[in-house]
């Protein structure tokens, strides 16, 4: 499904914008956080075409630490006594002409030499025809995509920060929810609340979508389980920069916002709160709308049964019907002399304690929300209340 991601509007355009370095006859160095999904490299080949010699190169050992003898013999071979190998003699032999080479596995220990090649390999490029270029995609995960070398006329960087946007998460959460698993409330809850703690993160979407509506609610151990795999501690990521703890993979920034990962947060305890408002802000844009429709029509079926003016407790007076607050109707309810069903009782009761929990900034109660009158609020509504 992490496939899927690549053609989201944030990251599609931080393809689009390698793509069109590429055409433009740069380098690139794309600066990647640890923990990305899989299929960065097809996803920019596709996008590409298929009129590109492409190859693909993993750097990790100490092979690749003469990156000009290693080119030369790759794809070049022997070459005249007269000629020195180096950066430039390389970007204007024929045999060397016309690639695509995307790099990657780059280490700590290889990365410097590679570095160097890069800066040395721009220069020459300027003096070769757009066509016959071959051009380098230079993939740095973590650390060392902290400091890559410094831009130039035939060298781009593209860095990975900020490149999703809350929009992305919601359409790959709701993705990732096909069927009837879900009532439609607990869908849209369920895909919200997602969205609001995976931030960037198409795992912990994918993790929690998996999962049960009360799981999602209370993520917290499914979070702390994500940061264990990836070696986050909360001792550890205290005090460091943002470039740091951006290039692990646990901060980013999101609608303009820095923002630490919720996995992060799950193994802090004084964190917690910070995941509930997470949960809260998830909720309180599906709910609210839901008790808000279902006031409005509990006014309209048992209007004759509801009554203004209506003295509240602050010693506020209603004279119109549409303005009574649920708590007001549940008030009414019981207060009435009809014979009002009890789900319906139930359903006005659960609608009130949803409202009172999210104007509090709290996360709403699970058990309201799997509840069988909030699930089946139209066949309650149905229901007359009798004299």
């Amino acid at each position: 499904m992490t496939c899927f991601c690549w053609q989201l509007p944030g990251p599609s355009q931080f393809i689009d914008r390698v793509v069109e370095d590429f055409r433009d006859g740069k380098n690139v160095i794309l600066c990647l956080p640890e923990h990305l999904p899989s299929g960065l490299a097809n996803a920019i080949r596709s996008e590409l075409g298929d009129d590109w010699d492409w190859h693909k190169i993993s750097v990790s050992d100490e092979t690749y630490l003469d990156p000009v003898h290693f080119l030369f013999d790759l794809f070049v071979g022997e070459i005249s006594p007269n000629e020195v190998r180096n950066a430039r003699t390389l970007a204007q032999n024929q045999k060397f002409a016309g690639k695509i080479i995307w790099l990657d596995n780059l280490t700590v220990d290889v990365w410097p030499a590679w570095q160097k090649f890069l800066s040395d390999y721009e220069q020459p490029c300027r003096g070769i025809p757009q066509l016959h270029r071959t051009l380098f995609i230079v993939s740095l995960v973590g650390e060392i995509a902290i400091a890559p070398p410094v831009e130039d006329v035939c060298l781009s960087h593209q860095t990975w920060q900020g490149v999703v946007s809350f929009l992305d998460m919601l359409l790959f959460t709701a993705n990732l929810f096909p069927g009837n698993r879900l009532s439609d409330l607990q869908k849209r809850v369920a895909i919200s609340v997602i969205t609001h703690l995976a931030l960037w993160d198409f795992e912990v979407s994918e993790r929690l979508a998996a999962e049960k509506i009360e799981h999602i609610l209370h993520p917290e151990p499914i979070l702390q389980e994500i940061a264990q795999q990836h070696g986050w501690q909360c001792d550890r990521t205290k005090n460091i920069t943002f470039a740091e703890s951006w290039c692990q993979g646990f901060k980013n920034t999101i609608e303009g916002e820095e923002k630490i990962h919720s996995a992060v947060l799950a193994v802090d305890n004084l964190a917690q709160g910070e995941i509930k408002s997470r949960i809260w802000r998830g909720e309180v844009g599906e709910i609210f709308p839901f008790i808000e429709e279902r006031r409005q029509e509990i006014i309209q079926r048992f209007s004759k049964v509801l009554t203004v003016p209506f003295k509240t407790s602050f010693g506020e007076v209603i004279k119109d019907l549409r303005d009574l607050e649920i708590g007001h109707i549940e008030y009414q309810l019981n207060q009435t002399d009809q014979i009002v069903p009890l789900d319906l009782r139930r359903l006005v009761k659960q609608l009130k304690e949803m409202r009172n929990s999210l104007s509090h900034l709290e996360p709403i109660n699970q058990d309201i929300l799997v509840s069988r009158e909030i699930n089946n609020w139209y066949r309650v509504l149905r229901k007359d209340i009798s004299g």
